[in-house]
């Protein structure tokens, strides 16, 4: 059960990458750039509100 669920997580982690690069690939620099800026406003706003930093 275990070793199926970390394979799952493995798997669809690939998977999600794959497809992020693919359509980070397709994007224009101008909507990457307004991808990469809310992505990381997210990223610290997360971090905040666990208490990390």
């Amino acid at each position: 059960m275990k070793g199926r669920f970390v394979k799952g997580v493995i798997t669809g982690s690939i998977i999600g990458a794959t497809a992020g690069m693919y359509a980070a690939s397709r994007m224009t620099p101008r909507q990457r750039k307004r991808l990469m800026k809310t992505g990381k406003k997210m990223l610290f706003t997360m971090m905040d509100n666990m208490g990390w930093f």
